[in-house]
């Protein structure tokens, strides 16, 4: 007879309960843990990967630091210099980052003379219409040679190292007997304060 049976015959039911040992449970779980810690391990098998390539090109580069002018002061043309020349220095500083190839030129000036080129070039300084011839040059030796210009044969090289700055001299020099000209005349100096402007041109 049954609990619903009792009921209806206002008879006392009771439930019976059965327990099972906790390990029973623990038993049955562990069994699991295996299963699950494989599928686990299975999922995080073989992962995907790739690769992302960077890249940037660093350009050479040269900037000009500064310049120093050149002055030459007091040009004697009948006096001390009709016998000797009048020379002054300048600069031009530049920087490089290293490995950099830098060549440097000086154009012909504002008042070239007529048969002026970057090859040779005749620059002159000018007070009015009056004229005062002038060279510059790459080194100390006033050679000819080494007339400082914007040619390929007559520019100064420079090969960066390091990324200091770099001071390059450039030497002038007012030649002497300004006041006669190639035959003989007097040429058209006259008294005043002469200048010119000379374009740099760093290429690299």
């Amino acid at each position: 007879m049954n609990c619903w049976e009792k009921s209806l015959m206002h008879r006392p039911c009771f439930l019976r309960l059965k327990l099972y040992p906790i390990s029973l449970f623990l038993t049955a779980a562990s069994g699991l843990l295996p299963l699950l810690t494989a599928q686990r391990a299975h999922a995080q098998t073989s992962p995907q990967t790739s690769n992302i390539n960077v890249q940037a090109t660093v350009k050479a580069a040269c900037v000009i630091k500064g310049v120093q002018d050149i002055n030459f002061g007091t040009y004697d043309p009948l006096g001390t210099h009709y016998t000797q020349a009048l020379d002054a220095q300048g600069q031009v500083s530049v920087q490089c980052l290293p490995g950099t190839q830098a060549t440097i030129r000086l154009n012909q000036g504002s008042y070239p003379a007529a048969l002026s080129s970057c090859l040779v070039p005749l620059r002159r300084m000018a007070s009015g219409s009056a004229r005062l011839p002038y060279f510059l040059y790459r080194d100390s030796s006033y050679s000819p040679l080494d007339i400082w210009g914007c040619n390929f044969l007559n520019d100064v090289d420079y090969s960066a190292t390091n990324a200091s700055v770099k001071d390059i001299i450039v030497y002038g020099r007012i030649p002497s007997g300004q006041a006669l000209a190639l035959l003989g005349t007097l040429n058209q100096l006259t008294p005043g304060t002469y200048t010119d402007t000379v374009q740099i041109i760093v290429s690299f």
